[in-house]
């Protein structure tokens, strides 16, 4: 059967994800330890602390730039999830609870995709007020804002390991599914190219 190769993945895509992936299981790992001094996976806490920082501003860097040339790049155009996108919801889950074998025909980015990334900015974007709000170093009432809403630091530091799970959980369903539908995704962002099947169907 026939192949069709096509750039799926440019190299900022590429860079920005893995660099992402390798600075957030940083954040996660040192989070925990913070978090759960018995989990030691970086020796003394300061070593956790420092690298929970130095990651944290890595994190918001990348966002910044990520964002930048998200629209700089008009990737918002495609990637974006619109307001009529929600019809389309049906048909992806279908096919991902295999309910249906017919798999939708989208562009780049099917519909659930295009939700659970525009999600992943947004708490991403409340997951670093609130870390920043429990740092003490910054100017006093910066982040009172963010104390006016969630609460004293006790609250904000539960709320903070709770979205720091949901990183973990979402992680963990984005593996699932590119490794059970179709592992030519990897290699895709590897090296940019995803091979699909001209003849016979995708």
């Amino acid at each position: 059967m026939a192949e069709e190769r096509y750039y799926k993945h440019d190299g900022f895509e590429r860079f920005t994800h893995w660099t992402h992936t390798i600075d957030t299981v940083i954040l996660v790992l040192s989070g925990m330890q913070i978090h759960y001094p018995g989990f030691s996976v970086f020796g003394a806490m300061q070593n956790a602390r420092f690298l929970h920082l130095v990651s944290a501003y890595l994190f918001v860097a990348i966002g910044v730039y990520h964002t930048y040339i998200f629209f700089a790049l008009g990737k918002h155009r495609i990637a974006m999830p619109g307001l009529f996108d929600f019809s389309e919801v049906g048909p992806v889950l279908k096919y991902y609870l295999h309910i249906s074998r017919e798999k939708p025909v989208y562009e780049k980015y099917n519909v659930l995709q295009k939700y659970g990334y525009f999600l992943l900015f947004a708490v991403s974007f409340l997951q670093v007020l609130l870390g920043f709000a429990l740092y003490p170093y910054f100017l006093p009432g910066v982040f009172s804002f963010v104390f006016a809403i969630f609460g004293d630091a006790v609250q904000i530091r539960i709320w903070h390991t709770t979205i720091m799970w949901l990183f973990i959980s979402f992680t963990a369903l984005h593996v699932y599914l590119v490794v059970t539908e179709d592992k030519r995704m990897i290699q895709a962002m590897v090296d940019g190219y995803y091979y699909r099947k001209t003849a016979d169907g995708r």
